[in-house]
């Protein structure tokens, strides 16, 4: 009988349009191509038009908040629109990945898909280690922008072995699966399976998952790559990760008495289950790779690159799909398997072809991520429209959505606003926390407890696995409305009066530096009546942009 590991490497064996391995790279427009050729055939299929593409304002502003996560500049809006050069688009996607914004953006991203929503800390919610994340969003955004291959960068997450302070990719193991910051082999091995190889192993850590074929020994096998894998802490948190084998340590600088060591008597390679997982507790589990064959090792030889080197390996049949799959996702809301973490053979892919194409896209050109990109962004199903005819049937946009036939409608993320607000307010320090401590005494408002970014975060949190889910209720709304930093017009309008403009050029900027297109004329003659009835020329421009930052279509990508 096939094992598990066989079954689903034969199933990818099967699908039509593959591309075999060790083929060079293809064209991006090739990629592409290939992307649509798939995906019009299956629409036309099931009998589902697709919708027409994007106009070159809507294509502009997605594309900005989608690889950068922020808007573009008035300016930068202004020059594309104009552009008459018939391959624009194409330019701009490779303009933007060579910005520096491009690996800041995704740094964030992954900062974000692996810190849980609320941080470990040390007893009573304090020190909990805010730096250190941004810092590992730093450190995810420089391997970005130097466009590292993603198996390498991956591989050094998995084998990091120092202080924090030197290899910010250490916090990793201290954030994922644990409200103390202590490394723990469940936490990791979860981690991993979700965010690595996109598989759901947490259901097998108590019992065999009755859904799945993971069996609890699969999941402790696989645990047991992480079961050296321990900390030391400077006094207050997480300073230093490495695999030891009981006492030693070869972490430098300052030691604490706080350590982690599991004490685990099981030779190396094995590992005990815990007494928290309640059934087979006290058991000695043999190591194994997920899916895969048993682990051999020697008495003392460090685990965690035998498995790193298993999972980026190109043989590897979840690894690059894995991959694939999370970034389809975060561009078109759902992934070919979905969700993106839950590959196994009854939850098939809905484009298997797609996914096997730029799975074996990725393993030719050496994981080069830029590449993936580019080839998914120049087809047409990511350039298409998201407007829909408001008679429409929603069963049918949604089925349309699902099926990659039209742009989903998706929320801008919580740091993609503020980016966004910057740039359109032009106030690169811009601070919505309550500084005033008579109003804050006065109102009875609470007093901030972090920076300015931490505070903004905490006040638009939006949900980083689902896009379409509109968190925003009445207190996001009421500081978008009444924050006198964003109803104040910025430094924008200060600099657009100095300059002695036309109204029409006034507030054809304003259009442009916060929805990235030009007003329509009925827009363009309401808003300098409005101005005109203002109480003067700054007043109405600020209530005009004070207006276009409060509109629906400023907090969406459409």
């Amino acid at each position: 009988m096939l094992s598990v590991f066989s079954r689903v490497a034969w199933l990818w064996c099967v699908v039509p349009l593959i591309l075999a391995d060790g083929l060079l790279a293809a064209d991006a427009v090739e990629i592409a191509n290939r992307i649509d050729v798939s995906i019009d055939a299956k629409l036309q299929a099931e009998n589902l038009g697709a919708a027409a593409a994007a106009n070159e304002a809507e294509f502009l502003r997605r594309i900005y908040l989608d690889l950068t996560g922020r808007i573009p500049t008035a300016s930068q809006a202004a020059s594309y629109l104009d552009s008459s050069h018939s391959n624009k688009r194409a330019r701009l996607i490779d303009e933007l990945l060579a910005s520096p914004q491009y690996g800041e953006h995704f740094g964030r991203v992954w900062r974000d898909w692996i810190a849980p929503a609320e941080l470990p800390s040390e007893g009573n919610g304090g020190n909990q280690p805010i730096a250190a994340t941004r810092k590992l969003g730093v450190w995810f955004a420089e391997q970005f922008n130097q466009n590292e291959p993603w198996d390498r960068l991956v591989y050094s997450v998995l084998t990091v072995d120092g202080e924090l302070a030197d290899h910010p990719q250490a916090l990793f193991y201290s954030l994922v699966g644990t409200d103390t910051g202590i490394p723990q082999p469940a936490g990791a091995t979860r981690a991993v399976g979700t965010l690595f190889l996109g598989l759901q192993l947490q259901c097998a850590e108590c019992h065999d998952d009755p859904f799945r074929t993971w069996k609890q020994s699969d999941f402790w096998g696989a645990a047991a790559f992480f079961r050296n894998t321990e900390a030391t802490f400077d006094g207050r948190y997480f300073a230093s990760v490495t695999e030891t084998f009981g006492k030693e340590t070869s972490a430098k600088g300052k030691r604490s008495s706080k350590k982690t060591t599991r004490n685990d008597r099981a030779p190396n390679g094995s590992i005990t289950i815990p007494s928290a997982s309640f059934t087979n507790s006290g058991a000695v589990i043999a190591g194994k790779f997920p899916a895969g064959a048993a682990l051999t090792a020697e008495a003392r030889q460090p685990l965690r690159p035998v498995l790193a080197e298993w999972i980026v390996s190109p043989e590897n049949p979840y690894f690059s799909r894995a991959f694939v799959n999370r970034m389809w996702s975060y561009f078109f809301v759902r992934g070919i398997v979905n969700p993106i973490d839950d590959f196994r053979p009854d939850n098939p892919p809905s484009h298997p072809a797609v996914l096997e194409l730029l799975a074996a896209e990725f393993r030719a050109s050496g994981f080069d991520i830029k590449h993936l990109l580019r080839g998914i962004l120049h087809a047409r199903v990511y350039q298409r429209a998201n407007g829909s005819d408001p008679e429409a049937d929603p069963k049918q946009l949604v089925k349309q959505v699902e099926s990659f036939a039209r742009y989903p409608l998706k929320l801008i993320s919580t740091d993609m606003l503020f980016e966004s607000l910057k740039l359109a307010l032009e106030d690169p320090a811009l601070d919505l926390r309550t500084v005033d401590p008579a109003l804050s005494s006065k109102f009875g408002e609470s007093t901030p407890i972090g920076d300015a970014y931490q505070e903004f975060r905490r006040l638009f949190e939006t949900n980083e696995d689902d896009a379409t889910d509109f968190r925003h209720g009445i207190p996001q709304f009421l500081a978008l409305m009444n924050h006198p930093r964003l109803s104040g017009g910025g430094k924008t309008v200060e600099r657009l009066l100095k300059e002695d403009l036309e109204p029409t050029a006034i507030i054809e900027h304003l259009y442009l530096g916060t929805l990235s297109r030009r007003p329509t004329r009925e827009e363009a003659d309401e808003a300098a009546r409005f101005v005109q009835e203002s109480a003067g020329p700054r007043v109405g421009y600020n209530g005009l942009l004070w207006m276009l930052i409060n509109r629906s279509e400023f907090l969406l990508i459409r």
